[in-house]
Formats: structure tokens, C-alpha cells, sequence
């Protein structure tokens, strides 16, 4: 008797999986945008910190980096600026948080700055600033701006973004495979937390 209640069990599990997994539509909740995933999982954010639309979606990008922290990252594109190449400029200085470890404490700041102050930062030098109030002296921020390394790495975002055809953010690309769309949830009752479970999805698949 136990056993067959354990099987029973098993079953139901499965099939729970299963009805959950023909939850998800190709078309409707992901599209298919390469014939090859990359070789380890990963779960791509590309953003902008000029984009209000990534500013509303940081919750959600949080939730998804909770869920799945080895496979997360963000990757800040260039393509969105207010002023001049201010945006190429940005995607560096992201690098630059990334590389000294204060990427979640300088991407909070500066999405304050832009969208909840109102304060635009459209130059460098405003760029320079905010590292400088969150604990990176200006030699420092200006060392790593100049350095090789970050402005190979941040070309290296945005060729990535251009071969996997990203022209809006946020854009949620899993295994370099699967484009999510956050508009097959319209009807969602919880939409961080389906959005979510699609990136987990995509990412066994």
C-alpha cells in the first residue's frame, strides 16, 4: 500500500510538471531565436539604465537572480543614450561596477538618480559622481574607465546584444536560445512569479 501511494505520488509530481511545462507557448511566452544554446545555462538581461521599462522590471530581474543565481547576468546596452554617446559611456561604467563588486549598490543608484530624482545623468562626469558618493574615488573610476579591459568587455555586451538581435529592453534571453515575452502574461494573476518559473523552464529545456 505504501508503495503504491508513493508511485501515486511520483505520478501526480509528474504530471503537475508536465501541465506546468504545456503552460508555457512557443510564440506566446517565448520564441526560438537560435538553433544552439550556449554550452553552460544562462539567463540574460539586457538593459538599459535609460530605460524607465528596466527600472519597473528590477524586481522581477532581482526575483529571477534569486532564483537562479550561477545563471543570471545583466548586460547594459549602449543603443539607448539621452545625449550623445553618453550611453557607450554607460555601459563602461557598468563594467567598471561589475569589476569592483558594487554592480547591485551603483545600478540602484543610478536608476535613482534618473528616474526617481529626476536628475538625468547625461555626461561622464555625472557617471563619475555617482560612483564617487558610493565609495569609488575619481582616480579610481577614471583608471578603470581607461582601462583595455572594461572597454573590451562592454563592446563585448553590446556585439552580444547585436548578434542575439536585441533593439528593445528589458530583453530575457535564456541559454542564448529562447527570447522570453512578457507580453504573453497579460493575463497573469502573478506575473513576477510566472515570468520567473518561464526563465526555469527555458532554462531545462
Amino acid at each position: 500500500m505504501k508503495k503504491w501511494l508513493m508511485g501515486f505520488a511520483a505520478a501526480l509530481m509528474v504530471a503537475a510538471g508536465f501541465a506546468q511545462a504545456q503552460d508555457f507557448e512557443e510564440g506566446v511566452h517565448y520564441e526560438v531565436i537560435a538553433d544552439e544554446a550556449t554550452s553552460k545555462p544562462e539567463i540574460a538581461e539586457f538593459f538599459s539604465f535609460y530605460c524607465v521599462h528596466c527600472y519597473r522590471f528590477e524586481p522581477i530581474a532581482k526575483e529571477i537572480k534569486s532564483e537562479y543565481p550561477d545563471a543570471f547576468k545583466k548586460a547594459h546596452v549602449s543603443f539607448i543614450s539621452p545625449r550623445g554617446n553618453v550611453g557607450e559611456t554607460m555601459t563602461q561604467a557598468f563594467v567598471v561596477a561589475q569589476k569592483l563588486n558594487k554592480e547591485e549598490e551603483i545600478a540602484a543608484a543610478i536608476f535613482d538618480y534618473n528616474f526617481n530624482k529626476n536628475s538625468m545623468l547625461t555626461s561622464k562626469q555625472d557617471i563619475r559622481n555617482v560612483f564617487i558618493v558610493n565609495g569609488v574615488s575619481g582616480d579610481e573610476f577614471d583608471k578603470a574607465m581607461a582601462s583595455f579591459t572594461v572597454r573590451a568587455a562592454a563592446s563585448k555586451m553590446d556585439r552580444r546584444a547585436s548578434n542575439l538581435g536585441v533593439n528593445a529592453t528589458p530583453t530575457f534571453i535564456v541559454n542564448g536560445k529562447y527570447k522570453m515575452l512578457p507580453q504573453g502574461f497579460r493575463d497573469s494573476d502573478n506575473f513576477q512569479e510566472d515570468f520567473s518559473d518561464l526563465a526555469g523552464y527555458l532554462l531545462e529545456k
